[in-house]
């Protein structure tokens, strides 16, 4: 054996261990347990919505106290009356350090890369409110907003207060993450119930197909749950007709090196969460 040989099998074997060492340390360092990745992985291929459970009721707490806090906070603040007293609260985790920790949540992000197949960047962040009489978001897919490529992106969100159909929790479609883009139908009379700075959410529901088969499914969260949501599945949700909240804090993820529409409205930027590799000039910082 040559120089060049010997050069060419010693450095075969460097990277060979240097494999063996990279696999052995995401394997200790993986937040899901394997019974929670097979959970994930066959809800979200046959029903297009996983749930895992994240936080306990002490962690949601000290959360949902940081973001009243910085509600009431925008609410002092307000002079000119842009944002009404419960209206969503856009980009929380930009006036939280403690709220950013949900974004980068390691078991969401370990979740999010493993259902989207690869690195990922987050794209927004925003919370609901939802207090008694306030009214629900018609029916929609995240991918008419992200315009991204189906299973590009996905939306998460934790729960805050225990969601169910009474306090206006989030339904879905069943199996509609297999559908592609569906048409919107614009009601003008309903898009005036819409927030003054928050106008996706009502008068432009999607149409589902004539004589679909989908199954409805009902809402329901456990206080610290979180929910991913597939870019296609068809959801929404109704007012809340009982004398409880339902918070809710959100996150968008994207699979890394997809294109998206930035949106008039929340001016999407990546946002790093330790997984993908981004130039600094691309952060939303």
């Amino acid at each position: 054996m040559n120089q060049l040989q010997k050069e060419i099998v010693t450095r075969i074997i460097k990277d060979f261990f240097k494999k063996r060492i990279y696999i052995n340390i995401n394997n200790v360092m993986s937040k899901l347990t394997e019974l929670e990745k097979q959970q994930l992985k066959f809800d979200w291929r046959y029903k297009g919505v996983s749930v895992l459970n994240l936080l306990t009721e002490k962690e949601v707490d000290k959360y949902s106290a940081e973001l009243e806090r910085i509600r009431r906070e925008r609410q002092e603040n307000d002079e000119k009356g842009e944002w009404g007293e419960y209206d969503p609260y856009q980009y929380p985790h930009k006036e939280s350090d403690i709220l950013k920790e949900l974004l980068v949540h390691p078991k969401i992000v370990e979740a999010t890369e493993l259902l989207l197949g690869g690195e990922i960047v987050g794209l927004q962040t925003w919370s609901y409110f939802k207090p008694p009489g306030q009214l629900g978001r018609d029916m929609h897919q995240n991918i008419f907003y992200t315009e991204c490529e189906s299973n590009e992106v996905l939306n998460v969100s934790i729960a805050f207060d225990n969601h169910d159909p009474q306090n206006g929790s989030v339904w879905y479609y069943e199996g509609s993450h297999n559908l592609g883009v569906l048409p919107i139908e614009v009601d003008d009379e309903r898009t005036r119930t819409n927030p003054k700075n928050w106008r996706n959410e009502r008068g432009k529901p999607c149409v589902m197909p004539e004589g679909h088969s989908f199954p409805f499914v009902e809402g329901f969260l456990r206080k610290g749950q979180v929910v991913f949501i597939h870019s296609n599945v068809v959801h929404g949700s109704e007012s809340n007709d009982s004398d409880r909240f339902r918070k809710a804090f959100l996150c968008g993820y994207l699979k890394w090196g997809s294109n998206f529409a930035t949106g008039g409205h929340m001016k999407r930027k990546p946002i790093d969460v330790g997984s993908a590799k981004i130039p600094q000039l691309s952060l939303d910082l």
